[in-house]
């Protein structure tokens, strides 16, 4: 297993104990000022090239795009960004109350082909090349449970590693509140990471915080007078209660943008997390 470590924003790695090498870094001009880190974003390229690719990728100015780290399927890295500078990853985005996550959060590009579009013939991406089926489901992306089923790759065992050891180095190093996905954040506008990833490396990166001065208070928000609460994750379901605004649930489980919530009184349903705030009760995020 590789071990990280990081020094003044700059990753670097031992794969021998002891032995350490900075992460292959290629500066863009596509980022922003410097930064205090509070999220973690996990994206992937939807794209053919490898880390070292998607980093040359980020150096043109005409992309005006940018990640701080860059994964490749054999879990080589590379860094294009300073873990302490904003790049320009996550644009418009909404997450704990907190608005355009470039300002805040460090930003892991997965190298991954995104959704697949399934022929009869096998998978195509949407640049037109045939993907091998190896390591590819078949599903709906969890934010739209009804919509179309696309071939997803799995990200591979060796991305699973980094995103899990690094991340767990990156969440100590900057104090993360919380480690999420670019569907999360922008859901309806993005569909990375999606069910390219096993979701739960989200809540072995969360659980690794062990912070008992986070407290998370989710409530109904975005609604005029209520927010209706259904018998399951769709506005298909019956209407089993209707939660007036200000309400405050505790989430028990997700399916993409369907959240099976609990209010204070113990009734449990289905809630579609657009329509809800979040309160951190947490000084990390508004320093």
């Amino acid at each position: 297993m590789t071990d990280y470590k990081i020094e003044e924003g700059l990753v670097f790695e031992a794969r021998t104990p002891g032995t350490w090498k900075q992460v292959d870094f290629f500066p863009t001009p596509n980022q922003g000022g410097l930064m205090r880190p509070k999220f973690l974003v996990i994206h992937y390229t939807a794209g053919a090239t490898d880390a070292h690719g998607t980093a040359a990728y980020f150096q043109k100015p005409e992309a005006k795009v940018s990640a701080h780290l860059n994964l490749s399927r054999d879990g080589t890295l590379t860094q294009s960004v300073s873990l302490e500078t904003k790049a320009w990853h996550a644009g418009k985005s909404t997450w704990a109350g907190v608005n355009n996550l470039n300002d805040c959060s460090i930003g892991i590009e997965v190298c991954n082909p995104g959704p697949l579009t399934i022929t009869k013939g096998g998978y195509k991406t949407w640049w037109g090349a045939t993907w091998p089926a190896d390591n590819v489901i078949e599903a709906p992306h969890q934010n739209n449970p009804s919509g179309p089923v696309y071939g997803w790759e799995m990200f591979t065992p060796e991305q699973n590693e980094v995103l899990l050891t690094l991340g767990k180095v990156i969440v100590d190093r900057f104090n993360i509140v919380e480690v999420v996905g670019h569907d999360m954040i922008s859901p309806g506008r993005k569909t990375d990471p999606g069910p390219a990833m096993n979701h739960r490396i989200y809540d072995q990166l969360n659980n690794s915080r062990a912070d008992d001065n986070i407290s998370f208070t989710w409530y109904v928000a975005k609604v005029n007078d209520y927010l209706n609460g259904r018998s399951g994750p769709g506005t298909n379901y019956s209407v089993v209660m209707q939660l007036p605004k200000g309400t405050e649930l505790d989430i028990i489980s997700k399916q993409g943008e369907w959240w099976f919530v609990e209010n204070m009184t113990g009734q449990q349903m289905w809630v579609h997390s657009r329509f809800l705030g979040n309160k951190i009760a947490d000084s990390r995020i508004n320093k």
